[in-house]
């Protein structure tokens, strides 16, 4: 009978300490928070903010190398593109 309480004490000593550890390994990562409506609002916000500045820089260029009718379009067109 104390063979039988040895074991058993035994087991579930080992179990407690088995389980602590496994709980002690800290939390899992958290994920990012998904994005709300006025982060996206913002992040369209900032993107047409730069896009508006991207073509005033192109615009400010085409001025700058006296570009008219065909070759402004296409300098434009490639301008806008690159950034």
């Amino acid at each position: 009978m104390s063979r039988i309480r040895y074991v058993l004490s035994a087991t579930v000593l080992f179990s407690t300490l088995a389980l602590g550890i496994a709980f002690a390994q800290g939390p899992a990562p958290t994920t990012p928070a998904p994005a709300t409506p006025a982060t996206e609002k913002q992040k369209k916000a900032d993107e047409a903010k730069m896009k508006k500045q991207m073509q005033a820089d192109c615009t400010k260029q085409a001025k700058e190398q006296k570009l008219t009718g065909a070759a402004r379009s296409k300098f434009m067109k490639e301008c806008t593109s690159k950034m």
